[in-house]
């Protein structure tokens, strides 16, 4: 049987996760500056005087939202990684894989942008935000090693910005980028890397 202070425990973490829910979901629809406790509140279906309850400050909610957010994140970028570095692929159907993969849907990439934009105006998710961006490099060495580059780690963070800018450029204005130009960009600029290296055998082998 349920006691009543376990049950007042669990309603508790379930409001509780409600607000951290509903602040992401009002940070990827109207940005950090939207976020109010009435817009938390109502997005989460609980009274009013609950943020003030669970937490000091709407700036405490929001950075304790984003964090949580950007620890998923990092969780997804990291499984991924995993199923990339089990793989031995061309570098076409790699590119294919990683720019279908990589990045998250339209709510998880504006809630992911917004928690760059925070930590871009103040220190307190520079550490998660780092991790995250880690393990997106993490996902695009393990790509990059997949298709067959020898120095995978060198030009990971390249692809992963360049996969970042697609993102965001989608973003901004849906339809925009063609829908294979990620993948295509990615395998030039893997290829390119390969050229400047001095892999010239390598780059024309996996090439053809």
């Amino acid at each position: 049987m349920t006691t009543p202070k376990r049950h007042h425990r669990e309603r508790g973490k379930a409001r509780r996760d409600a607000l951290l829910r509903a602040t992401v979901e009002v940070a990827a629809e109207q940005g950090t500056a939207g976020i109010t406790h009435r817009a938390v509140t109502e997005k989460a279906g609980v009274p009013l005087a609950t943020v003030s309850y669970f937490f000091d400050s709407i700036t405490q909610l929001v950075e304790e939202a984003l964090r949580e957010f950007t620890a998923a994140e990092k969780s997804r970028l990291i499984e991924l990684a995993d199923t990339l570095g089990a793989e031995q692929r061309s570098p076409d159907e790699i590119a294919t894989v990683f720019a279908a993969k990589s990045a998250p849907d339209r709510f998880e990439a504006l809630a992911m942008f917004e928690a760059y934009l925070h930590a871009a105006r103040g220190p307190e998710l520079h550490a998660p935000v780092s991790e995250a961006l880690a393990a997106s490099r993490q996902v695009a060495s393990a790509a990059a090693r997949a298709a067959g580059a020898p120095d995978p780690d060198a030009m990971a963070p390249a692809l992963a910005a360049l996969a970042h800018g697609f993102v965001m450029h989608q973003l901004a204005v849906p339809g925009e980028v063609a829908p294979d130009a990620l993948r295509t960009g990615l395998r030039a600029l893997f290829l390119g890397y390969l050229l400047d290296a001095g892999h010239v055998e390598l780059a024309l082998s996996l090439r053809a």
